[in-house]
C-alpha cells in the first residue's frame, strides 16, 4: 500500500483544505475511464486523508509505523475518536525516549 501522501504529492502536514483541492485537480487529471489504476490509488489516498478522523485512523493502524504521541493527541482531538487513551497512558508515551 503507498503512502497517500505521495500518491497525492502532499506533505504529511497538510490541512483538509489542501487535501481536498489536490484530489480534485487530479481527479481531473486521470479519469476513471481513461486511467482506471491511477485514478483508483488516487480516490484511496483520499479516502485515507480525507479529514482529521481518517488522517488520525491512517496514522495509528493503517501506516505500518508505531504509534506516535501526536497521532494519538490528534485522535484524541477528533470529535468521534475510535478509542480512549486515558492520561497515564499518554505520559508514558511522552517519557518514553
Amino acid at each position: 500500500m503507498d503512502d497517500p501522501h505521495v500518491v497525492l504529492g502532499l506533505p504529511p502536514d497538510c490541512d483538509d483544505e489542501s487535501i481536498r483541492r489536490r484530489y480534485l485537480e487530479l481527479v481531473r487529471q486521470f479519469s476513471p475511464e481513461h486511467h482506471p489504476e491511477k485514478f483508483a490509488a488516487v480516490r484511496g489516498a483520499y479516502e485515507r486523508l480525507r479529514d482529521r478522523n481518517a488522517r488520525a485512523r491512517y496514522r495509528l493502524f493503517e501506516a505500518g509505523k508505531k504509534e506516535t504521541v501526536e497521532a494519538i493527541v490528534e485522535e484524541i482531538a477528533c470529535r468521534s475518536p475510535h478509542r480512549r487513551v486515558s492520561l497515564k497512558t499518554l505520559l508514558s508515551m511522552l517519557r518514553k525516549p
